[in-house]
């Protein structure tokens, strides 16, 4: 779905270069998250879920210049 995101907007050229789960155990050692939340998580969320809790993905693309797209000068 996010890929066709890029894609409806102009993008092309669009390719997933990483993707990596992170678990409880991942995002616990970040500043960002609150060791309140990180508690919470534990108890909201089942334990088979904890490994693999959040997905980080890395995507390239390019906006084709003008040139790419064949517009010429007016």
């Amino acid at each position: 779905m996010l890929l066709k995101k890029f894609f409806n907007v102009g993008f092309g050229d669009i390719a997933v270069v990483e993707q990596r789960s992170f678990g409880l155990s991942d995002i616990a050692r970040y500043p960002l998250f609150a060791s309140d939340f990180i508690d919470f998580l534990r108890r909201l969320m089942p334990p088979e879920r904890h490994a693999e809790l959040v997905l980080s993905i890395v995507i390239t693309a390019r906006k084709p210049t003008v040139e790419r797209v064949g517009i010429g000068p007016s």
